[in-house]
């Protein structure tokens, strides 16, 4: 039954993402001013590396700084994913997000603002790169992911690291039974950056509101986000998200050009 919110929640940040499409671009909220630009990719590789590396580094040494410091990146993030809706009030939805996550971080909270975070990032992420930057970037995180889960572990530590502040990086879904399975956002948001890049950039008939290619790699994702859950339930361990959504992803969105072009 868990499994099925995983892949709700999975689906309604792609769409919720693909709604933000048209104020993001309206503001200007790009966060690559060349698209189209592979460099990009590595650089946005790089800050991920950059990033959790401080991350581990400040968990063993001041755990209060760190805090402190993931506070303020939440605070700021909800500002700006906000900011082309709310316009000012967007500082004051920031300021309640915090607070409650100081005060009251259970797993709603924590949920309602991972899924605000990701839906906000995969949008601005989505409308910055081209496809084929996107790709490049998937199959980079994809290798990466794998060998820090199984090889040197070290992204395990990162959401122990995590999960002791009540940081809006996880979705949890708790149980009364048993542990609570855990999601890391990025999981949401790296594959649906394509989604969203396919909306935005690819020239497509569409389906509904979103063009083929961008459904097929929606749909290519969550077969991923199905096997992901299958298997981590058969093993109950922890394992890499990313090799099997960014796959689906990849291959739900060649499935989608070749239709396009076929059509």
């Amino acid at each position: 039954m868990r499994r099925w919110i995983f892949i709700l929640l999975y689906a309604i940040t792609a769409l919720l993402a693909v709604s933000c499409i048209p104020k993001y671009e309206e503001s200007g909220m790009r966060v690559f001013q060349n698209p189209s630009d592979v460099s990009n990719s590595f650089l946005y590789f790089g800050l991920i590396l950059v990033f959790t590396a401080f991350v581990l580094i400040m968990a063993k040494r001041s755990e209060k700084f760190l805090r402190f410091f993931m506070y303020f990146l939440v605070f700021v993030s909800v500002y700006y994913v906000l900011i082309p809706f709310l316009g000012g009030l967007s500082l004051v939805v920031a300021i309640v997000v915090v607070a409650l996550l100081i005060k009251k971080p259970n797993w709603m909270v924590i949920n309602a603002s991972a899924l605000l975070l990701a839906a906000g990032i995969t949008s601005m992420f989505g409308i910055s790169l081209e496809p084929l930057p996107v790709i490049i970037l998937l199959a980079i995180l994809a290798i990466y992911d794998a060998l820090s889960v199984y090889r040197t572990g070290h992204m395990i530590d990162l959401a122990d690291s995590v999960i002791k502040m009540g940081l809006p990086m996880l979705f949890v879904i708790p149980s009364k039974k048993d542990k609570p399975m855990l999601l890391g956002v990025g999981d949401v948001v790296i594959p649906n950056i394509l989604v969203v890049s396919a909306q935005t950039f690819v020239k497509a008939p569409t389906i509904g509101f979103l063009k083929i290619p961008a459904l097929t790699a929606l749909l290519g994702g969550i077969l991923g986000m199905v096997a992901l859950v299958t298997v981590a339930e058969k093993f109950n361990r922890p394992h890499a998200g990313l090799p099997f959504l960014n796959t689906g992803a990849i291959l739900g969105f060649v499935i989608g050009l070749m239709i396009t072009q076929c059509a």
